[in-house]
């Protein structure tokens, strides 16, 4: 397919763009994308700040040392010539870009992503407002100054507004103005600001979603004279399709649950089954960004225009369909270490008898042996690192959202048949169990580094550890009921009278058949 088709293609053709959260799971796919599609692009500028010793340009080599990008460097090995690093970070004054790297950008930049964001759920709250909100702040100060700017796109979350039921693609009031908690954090310690978290964020589960929501309002107070759209995700999941079906880089959101799951350590956590569960694929996410950048830069609207990119209206994937994939999942594909049979299970109420006998009372036997083999032991710290991410996880398992999806559909229906094919984001056709069985894939090979070739051995070793647990189980059951029958005579008598029922029901049969 020839891209000088493409509409979108062709809007970002000779432009400059300048991303920040480059170097995160979205960021990647973005700048992959990008270089791939639109490669007739100009510059991409990325935010990089020093990190561990190292310098933002030896950064972007690291960066770009990632399979992600081996087939845009199959395609054109000439690609890092079109990105240059820009030393600064979102929580220094003017983001940390010297006056140099500033002027450049004010005179190049067409089109601004920003997709920086603390998206860690337990975030302290005066960081993910430096970050979240405060950073947004600054990005704009910078597009306001931007001499060619066409658009500038800012990635939320459609969990925004997660203490409504029903949203729409509309921008709300927030639960404070930016400006007063902007002021707030200013003076306030950390100690004081942590411990009055939970009456600040109120109906807000965490702090992430707290400040989403008041930097959406922000961008509508200090945009009103910039080109500007946003695009609010739900659940990123994987990769669908570009540029490699299962590509995941992180163990974030219901990510970590196919490793916890699939090797036996993650037996329950809360969850409605007919829930959905609003998943949508990292590619998607970045061809709704482009488009929705096209759009807006194309001027085929002048408003500050919102695109919820999630898929429960459009394409429904509840928990109890993820839990059936996923469990045949771990023994189609099995990880490499399982410690104990995967058998996991989703519950609406009471799920601490299965957690105490199923996961914590085997970490300890099993820390328990490490100890005696002068080894180690993990089980009981894996253990604690579950029950965290899965506590921060539950308050979006046992609830359901409804994300209209006008503006959505909208935007592919605007699309040419070109675009709908190269920037494809309509997850309509997208079938959830091959998805999910990808994504266990994908989480084995990019994440857990698990050779494929392995996977024969690894179900031998499964069937044999299924094997083993049947013949426990009828061994428990053997004693048991040996056990009642030698100690009770009343239980012996029963038994003894079924099984005379038994031989009379069979000779009264084979006397009807003689008829």
């Amino acid at each position: 397919m020839s891209s000088c088709e493409s509409e979108i293609c062709e809007f970002y053709k000779n432009k400059s763009i300048f991303i920040t959260g480059a170097t995160g799971f979205l960021g990647k796919a973005l700048v992959e994308k990008l270089l791939r599609s639109c490669n007739n692009l100009s510059t991409i500028y990325i935010l990089i700040r020093h990190k561990k010793g190292k310098t933002p340009s030896q950064r972007l080599d690291e960066f770009l040392d990632c399979k992600v990008f081996e087939k845009v460097n199959e395609t054109f090995p000439d690609y890092r010539k079109k990105l240059v690093a820009i030393e600064g970070d979102l929580v220094e004054p003017g983001l940390g870009i010297s006056e140099k790297d500033k002027e450049i950008l004010k005179k190049s930049v067409h089109v601004v992503f920003h997709s920086a964001a603390t998206v860690r759920f337990d975030e302290p709250l005066k960081i993910a407002i430096n970050m979240n909100i405060l950073g947004t702040k600054k990005v704009i100060d910078l597009c306001k100054q931007m001499e060619n700017l066409k658009v500038f796109v800012h990635v939320s979350t459609a969990y925004a507004n997660c203490d409504r039921s029903r949203v729409t693609e509309d921008v709300y009031p927030p639960p404070v103005q930016p400006e007063k908690i902007l002021e707030a954090a200013d003076w306030m310690d950390d100690g004081l600001m942590n411990l009055i978290t939970p009456s600040i964020i109120k109906k807000k589960p965490n702090t992430y979603t707290y400040t989403k929501a008041i930097a959406e309002s922000l961008i509508i107070k200090e945009c009103k004279e910039i080109p500007c759209c946003i695009v609010r995700p739900s659940i990123i999941g994987c990769s669908w399709k570009e540029p490699i079906p299962g590509w995941i880089d992180n163990f974030n959101g219901p990510t970590a649950l196919f490793p916890a799951s699939g090797t036996g350590v993650l037996r329950t956590m809360l969850g409605h089954l007919d829930a959905v569960a609003d998943l949508v694929p990292v590619d998607v996410v970045v061809n709704n960004l482009l488009a929705a950048g096209w759009f807006r830069g194309a001027e085929k609207t002048k408003k500050i225009i919102v695109f919820h990119c999630t898929s429960g209206i459009r394409n429904k994937l509840t928990w109890g369909m993820m839990e059936d994939y996923g469990v045949n999942c771990f023994f189609k594909t099995p990880f490499e270490k399982v410690f104990i049979l995967p058998n996991p299970h989703f519950t609406r109420s009471v799920k601490y008898f299965r957690t105490l006998f199923e996961q914590l009372i085997p970490a300890y036997v099993m820390d328990f042996v490490l100890k005696i083999l002068k080894r180690k032991p993990i089980f009981v710290r894996i253990q604690q690192k579950i029950k965290k991410a899965v506590t921060i996880l539950e308050y979006f398992t046992t609830r359901q959202w409804e994300f209209t999806i006008d503006n959505y559909v909208m935007l592919i229906n605007q699309l040419n048949e070109t675009d709908q094919k190269l920037f494809n984001f309509d997850v309509k056709d997208l079938n959830w169990k091959n998805y999910v069985e990808t994504y266990c894939l994908g989480t084995k090979i990019f994440l857990m580094k698990e050779d494929v070739s392995k996977i024969g051995a690894c179900r031998k070793k499964i069937e044999k550890m299924k094997r083993i647990q049947n013949l426990a189980i009828f061994s428990v059951y053997a004693i048991v009921f040996r056990f009642i029958l030698l100690r009770s005579a009343h239980f012996k008598s029963f038994i003894q009278f079924l099984f005379e029922m038994a031989i009379k029901f069979r000779d009264y049969f084979l006397k009807s058949i003689q008829f």
